[in-house]
Parts: structure tokens; C-alpha cells; sequence
């Protein structure tokens, strides 16, 4: 009985002593080094939900980030997770070893260097250094990319120069990580063939040079030809159907005053939008509206060529005093041909090209915001006119109705002169009698 009581007395004091020594330990921590705890340092960690927008001159990304990163800055440094794509335009990105980008990375940068951990990477820059580790693929336009870790699979380069990080002679097998592997295929372009580490790439090395194109290709010309006739047919096809007042304006003449509005509009509006865009960003509730703006601006850009040239053939059809719009269509085809040979001029093509991209977002512009008064005024003008060609017609309508009535008084005059001569006649008789 006495060792069964012991035995149950022992067991109850040392878990006790369990119990209470975790709680002694952390009481000895706090007072001696003064530490903070464990609770409060994880509620100190935010996970960051949607999307950021961050436009500033140094980023870096501390706190997970559940959504898509949209980052424009200077020097960018992600040490946490980011649970989307992360679209970053800067001159140095850095990922860091606790940096782990969950999908896509999209770089365009000057220096971009991986550390961390990457699911597929696209990137356009002067280099590209792998120390941490790829999933999937590599797809970088560049002038050096340093390989010094494992890809999990294939890479597409457009380089100069690809180094990889040597294998370790080593009596034990060294790790993946340890060196720089390439666990599919590599693709890559040069000038000159690269010399590729044995035992580096798992899969197949297939290389092609590049060339400079020297040689006349007709192709890529009637390419470009087509691309701007197509472009110009549908939106002067898209304004005849929605809305025709968008091309009344242009068959009004230009004066040195609305020329003038045009070319402001045109070089004020792409500025305004921008300066916008960026405005927008900075606040967060209103940030989304960015993608908005840009898309706008876009299109502006995308149909301001095409705008010029209808401008340009609705000026020469007035002036032929052409109205069916079949034919103007074919005239519109006939300019946008001889301004795409104006544009293929060296130098001058250029300075053609800027000035109708800014006189077609200056026109788009110009009927959109002054839409209603220069069609008031137009509209009035139209009226005045056909009023004064009413009057004009009227005017000249009045002599000839003038002549009419003389030649009726004539007429009825010569009646009864003869009605008056037979009269005479008759009472002559009757003095004879």
C-alpha cells in the first residue's frame, strides 16, 4: 500500500512540475531579457487582402499579401508572401529569401535578382540572376542571366551571355539547390553560340542565332498596310452607325481658331489622363479607377491615326463635292494607302506620324467635349444659309412672276383694245347711216 501511495504521490508531483515549468521558464525570459511575447508578435502580422497598387520611389512588400501586386518605383524588395501575379516595373527588384510569389511574375527591370521563390517568371531587363527557386519556367529577354539554383522546368532566353553556377566536386552528392540546373529544356537565342555546362540542363539545348534582317520583306509592309486601312474603315463605319454628329464636325471648314483647339486638346488630354491616373493611385478607394483611365487613354492612342485619316479624306470629299458614302469610302481607302507611304519617308514618316496621332486625339477630343455648341453653331449656320438660298430663291422667283403679270396686263389690254376698236367701228357705221 505504502508503495502504491509513493508511487501516485510521484507521479502527481511531477506533473505539477510539468505543468508549472513552461510558465516559470517564460517569467524568467521576460524579466531577464525583457522579450515580448509570443501572442503579440503574431497579431502584429497582417495578411493584406486584394489587390495593391503602389506607385512610389522605394517599395517593400513586409506582410503577406493575399491579391495581385501592381508596383511602380524605383527600387522594389518583396520579404513576404504574395498570394497572386505581381506586375513590377522598376530599375532594381529584389526577392528576397522569405519573398515567395505564389503565381506569375511579371519584371521589367534594370537589375532583377530572385532569392526567394518564384512559380513562373517573364521578365525584360539587363539582368537576371536566379539564387533562389522557379517552379515552372523562365522566359527573359536580357543581357546576362545568371543561373545559380534549380528551374523546375523548361527556359526561354534572348540573351547575350547565360552563366551558370559550376557543380561542386564533392565525394558526397550534392543538392539541387547547390548549383545552377535546369530541370526541362533549354531555349535560348544569341549572337554566338553559349558554351553550356555539362550535366546543367536535364532536357534538350536547342540554340538559334540571330540575324539582322537586312533583306527586303514585303510581308511585314502589307501587314502594316492592312492593319491601317482595317483600322480606319471600321471606325469611320463605327461613326456613320452611332453616331454621325462625331463626323459633322469635320465636314465644317477649319479655321485657325478650331485647328488651334485641336492641337491643345490633343496635347493636353493624354497629360491630364496621366497625371490623373497617377493621382488616383495614391488613394486607395478611388485606385481601381486607374485601369479605367489607362484603358481610355489607350484607346485614344490606338484610334487617333485612324481619326486623322477620316478627318483628312472627309475634307477632300467636301471640297469634290462627293455625298454617296460608297464613294467616300473608296476615297477613304485612297488616303489612308498615300498616308501610309507618306509615313514609310525616313524622318519625316516619324514627325507625320506624331502629328496626326496628336491631331487625331485633339479631333476625338474636340467632339466630345465641344460637341454641343459647335453643333448649335453648326446647325445654325446650316439654317442661316438654307434661309438666305430661300430668300435668294424668292428674289429671283419675283421677276419672273413680275414678268408674267405684265405680259397677263398685255394680253387683257390688247383684248379690250380690240373690244374698243370693233366699238368704234361699229358706231362709225352708224354715223354713216
Amino acid at each position: 500500500m505504502l508503495k502504491k501511495k509513493i508511487k501516485i504521490i510521484s507521479l502527481i508531483t511531477l506533473l505539477i512540475i510539468s505543468l508549472f515549468a513552461p510558465i516559470v521558464n517564460a517569467e524568467n525570459e521576460t524579466n531577464e531579457n525583457q522579450a515580448v511575447p509570443i501572442n503579440e508578435t503574431q497579431e502584429t502580422i497582417t495578411i493584406e487582402e486584394g489587390d495593391k497598387y503602389l506607385f512610389q520611389d522605394s517599395v517593400a512588400i513586409d506582410n503577406p499579401v493575399d491579391g495581385n501586386l501592381f508596383i511602380m518605383a524605383n527600387t522594389v524588395t518583396i520579404n513576404s508572401q504574395v498570394g497572386g501575379d505581381a506586375f513590377i516595373v522598376a530599375n532594381t527588384i529584389n526577392i528576397e529569401e522569405n519573398g515567395y510569389v505564389l503565381s506569375n511574375l511579371f519584371a521589367c527591370a534594370n537589375i532583377i535578382h530572385v532569392k526567394g521563390v518564384a512559380y513562373n517568371i517573364y521578365s525584360v531587363g539587363d539582368t537576371l540572376t536566379i539564387d533562389g527557386f522557379v517552379y515552372r519556367d523562365v522566359k527573359s529577354i536580357c543581357n546576362t542571366l545568371n543561373i545559380n539554383s534549380m528551374i523546375g522546368r523548361d527556359v526561354f532566353a534572348n540573351c547575350s551571355s547565360i552563366n551558370f553556377k559550376e557543380k561542386p566536386n564533392t565525394e558526397n552528392t550534392p543538392s539541387i539547390a547547390s548549383y545552377g540546373s535546369i530541370q526541362g529544356d533549354l531555349n535560348y537565342s544569341s549572337d554566338e553560340e553559349i558554351a553550356i555546362p555539362e550535366d546543367s540542363v536535364a532536357g534538350e539545348t536547342h540554340f538559334s542565332q540571330l540575324q539582322n534582317h537586312t533583306t527586303f520583306d514585303i510581308s511585314n509592309y502589307m501587314y502594316s498596310l492592312g492593319a491601317i486601312l482595317v483600322s480606319a474603315i471600321i471606325i469611320w463605319l463605327i461613326g456613320l452607325w452611332i453616331s454621325p454628329k462625331l463626323l459633322h464636325n469635320a465636314s465644317h471648314p477649319i479655321t485657325v481658331r478650331k485647328a488651334l483647339q485641336i492641337i491643345g486638346l490633343g496635347i493636353i488630354v493624354p497629360i491630364v489622363i496621366t497625371l490623373l491616373s497617377f493621382i488616383i493611385l495614391l488613394i486607395p478607394i478611388t485606385s481601381h479607377l486607374t485601369i479605367l483611365l489607362l484603358c481610355i487613354l489607350a484607346i485614344l492612342f490606338f484610334i487617333s491615326t485612324s481619326v486623322a485619316i477620316i478627318n483628312i479624306n472627309t475634307m477632300i470629299c467636301n471640297k469634290l463635292k462627293i455625298t454617296q458614302n460608297l464613294y467616300k469610302l473608296g476615297f477613304l481607302i485612297v488616303t489612308t494607302v498615300v498616308f501610309w507611304l507618306l509615313t514609310l519617308i525616313p524622318y519625316a514618316g516619324m514627325v507625320i506620324s506624331f502629328i496626326a496621332m496628336i491631331w487625331g486625339i485633339g479631333s476625338a477630343s474636340y467632339s466630345i467635349l465641344i460637341k454641343e455648341k459647335s453643333d448649335e453653331k453648326n446647325f445654325d449656320s446650316d439654317k442661316k444659309f438654307s434661309d438666305s438660298e430661300e430668300k435668294q430663291e424668292k428674289i429671283e422667283s419675283k421677276p419672273e412672276k413680275v414678268k408674267k403679270e405684265d405680259k397677263s396686263n398685255k394680253s387683257e389690254k390688247a383684248k379690250k383694245g380690240t373690244k374698243k376698236t370693233d366699238k368704234d367701228k361699229n358706231s362709225e357705221k352708224k354715223k354713216d347711216k
